[in-house]
């Protein structure tokens, strides 16, 4: 994989070749580390994992900044690239095998990543749209036809609400709502059904991935879908019923009560809700797992394994979780950040870079 970049965050130009097997970025706090990790996360899904806004990723005093990166697969060398403007007017300008496309779901799939930071604890133990992100990138990479189901069932869903507002304000007509609810109970259905399988699939691969970097065999991590149609044989029929039946608490609310968009994981470690009862190690542990689980998802959707991006991981984890979570690594390209190189205890790293404000050398 081959990853250049021009005016992106602390770079005013890089080119930088990644070889197979781990790559180390080392250096001080601040120094530019985690920013190309960012930009390969760019690549992959068209936004950073770090900000909503465009603009924060462009070198200050620039109004462009762009992202290239090149990357040999088993049918042939795909490249991406992304430009972004400091002007909320520009629209951001995304470059698929030298083509520019227009619709971001076109970048999706050509480079898959999976990136594990610090903020992920917050899929664990946060609020359920943490969880709900965590699934939709990872099946947006799997197969862009998701991020298209997706995007349908968020139009509709809006247009919905939109309804619901200017009825609680006496200017919509009540009407409509049926024909709303129609649309949207077909919108529904595959995302709901590929969100079921996937978490079916992350379920039966993340136990394995917990039992061995946890390393205790009496905590058993499990993952469940949960939603308005979790146990639904009848996708649409039944979402169509549920917004039926939802209509008169959805008018007083101005709102959508039911639908994949209140979906959640219910993640648990022997039985007990880890928001709850699980230690920050565990936390720690169990997205670890499912990060790693994601890989495979991957990987048996496309057939490629995709990148693994780690972003200052190791340092909070003990030493027998490192050195397990670094014995899985050995057949995935993978980049990570760390400020002390002696965290990778006794793996060897295909490459060793430092990273100082703006510049990358050999360590």
């Amino acid at each position: 994989m081959h990853l250049r970049l021009k005016d992106f965050r602390s770079y005013p130009q890089l080119s930088l070749p990644l070889p197979p097997g781990i790559t180390a970025l080392t250096g001080e706090n601040g120094a530019g580390k985690t920013n190309v990790l960012e930009a390969i996360h760019l690549c992959c899904l068209g936004r950073s994992h770090r900000t909503s806004v465009d603009r924060d990723m462009i070198r200050a005093g620039e109004e462009t900044c762009a992202v290239h990166a090149r990357v040999e697969r088993a049918d042939r060398c795909h490249e991406v690239g992304v430009r972004l403007y400091a002007q909320a007017r520009q629209r951001k300008l995304i470059y698929v095998n030298g083509k520019t496309v227009s619709r971001l779901g076109e970048l999706m799939g050509h480079m898959t990543c999976v990136m594990f930071s610090p903020e992920d604890l917050d899929i664990v133990k946060g609020q359920p749209q943490q969880r709900r992100r965590f699934l939709d990138m990872m099946l947006s990479q799997c197969q862009p036809a998701y991020f298209y189901s997706l995007q349908t069932y968020m139009t509709v869903l809006k247009q919905r609400n939109a309804l619901l507002r200017a009825m609680g304000k006496n200017m919509g007509d009540a009407r409509q709502l049926p024909a709303w609810d129609e649309q949207l109970a077909l919108a529904a259905a595959p995302v709901v059904q590929a969100r079921r399988q996937a978490v079916m699939q992350l379920d039966a691969l993340s136990r394995g991935h917990y039992a061995h970097i946890g390393g205790r065999k009496e905590e058993v991590l499990a993952l469940a879908y949960q939603g308005t149609l979790q146990s639904s044989t009848d996708l649409v029929a039944d979402m169509a019923l549920a917004l039926k039946d939802s209509r008169p608490e959805d008018i007083r609310r101005q709102t959508t009560s039911v639908g994949p968009h209140r979906d959640d994981i219910a993640v648990t470690l022997s039985g007990q809700d880890i928001r709850v009862f699980g230690s920050q190690g565990q936390a720690r542990t169990a997205i670890l797992s499912m990060r790693l689980s994601q890989i495979e998802v991957l990987e048996q959707a496309q057939g490629e394994t995709p990148l693994l991006l780690l972003d200052d991981v190791l340092s909070e984890l003990d030493m027998s979780r490192r050195s397990r979570l670094l014995q899985r690594l050995n057949r995935v390209q993978t980049l990570l950040t760390t400020t002390d190189i002696n965290d990778l205890g006794g793996v060897s790293p295909a490459q060793v870079l430092q990273v100082t404000s703006g510049r990358i050398t050999p360590a």
